[in-house]
């Protein structure tokens, strides 16, 4: 089965072979008007296929050029998205640098070791641990605001539940004091953006649209103590405004849990360190 098409092309090469021997006796036996008119048909045809065959040669030894600069291209795109990376990353460990400086209570900077997801996960798995001071219900912060708590503690490593957990509860307050209310997670509007709401701020009370609320050190519904001024976030819009007589806020939060790479952990009593988050924050 496999022999016919071999000899068929054998054949048909054998059969053009003997078609051009045939056609160049014929020329040169023709008158030289019919030698120069077939010359000139010749010329007609042969000059397309010449720039034909010319253009697959340089094509063929291009080939090997294009692959090297194929590969010098995405080299450059992967090193531009690494050198993108480490910027971040070294731009969030400058403001967790200045963040530790200005703390007052004691506290240990740790590593995300493995982030949480908006629709996924609600941990982050640190590298500090009961070895560095680390305790149970210890609040977890950035240099943008509140991030969890911690929730278990090994010797190297501790689990803190972030701020987007469904359980997550904690008091907040405006910027003077004046209203408090409840944060919570209220859902998300992206792969990687989360939002907060206020509940319980009272029916006649207003919180202006663009101001920063802040932890009213009154603690947390899956427990611990926060201290007074970590900023959660600023104030988006107005959701709510009948439900018992009271109106809730949607919140854009200080800071998204899947995009923190470093974190600080409070390990030390402290009533308020809103003064830590100054300048950048605006409070009394």
């Amino acid at each position: 089965m496999k022999i016919a098409p071999e000899r068929f092309a054998s054949r048909r090469d054998t059969l053009a072979f003997i078609l051009c021997v045939a056609m160049s006796l014929s020329a040169r036996v023709a008158p030289p008007q019919a030698q120069d008119w077939l010359s000139d048909k010749i010329q007609l045809v042969m000059v397309p296929l010449l720039w034909i065959q010319e253009q697959i040669d340089i094509t063929i030894e291009a080939r090997p050029l294009v692959r090297v600069l194929t590969a010098q291209r995405d080299s450059a795109a992967l090193d531009s998205l690494r050198l993108f990376i480490l910027t971040e990353e070294n731009s969030q460990l400058r403001d967790l640098l200045s963040l530790s400086v200005r703390m007052r209570t004691r506290h240990v900077a740790a590593e995300v070791l493995h982030q949480a997801t908006p629709l996924g996960e609600y941990t982050l798995l640190l590298s500090v641990g009961s070895e560095d001071g680390v305790t149970e219900m210890a609040p977890v912060i950035a240099p943008e605001g509140l991030v969890g708590v911690i929730r278990n503690v090994s010797s190297e490593t501790s689990v803190a539940v972030v701020w987007t957990h469904p359980d997550f509860r904690i008091s907040a307050m405006t910027a003077d004091g004046t209203v408090f209310g409840i944060a919570e997670p209220r859902g998300t509007t992206g792969p990687r953006t989360s939002l907060m709401e206020i509940r319980g701020i009272p029916f006649r009370e207003e919180v202006p649209i663009g101001s920063t609320v802040y932890s009213s050190g009154r603690g947390s519904h899956l427990g611990g103590a926060f201290p007074r001024g970590i900023p959660i976030g600023t104030v988006r819009s107005l959701a709510e405004q009948s439900v018992g007589w009271s109106k809730t806020y949607i919140v854009n939060p200080a800071v998204q849990p899947g995009s923190v790479s470093h974190v600080i952990v409070l390990v030390g009593a402290e009533d308020d360190i809103a003064g830590a988050f100054a300048p950048e924050q605006e409070y009394p």
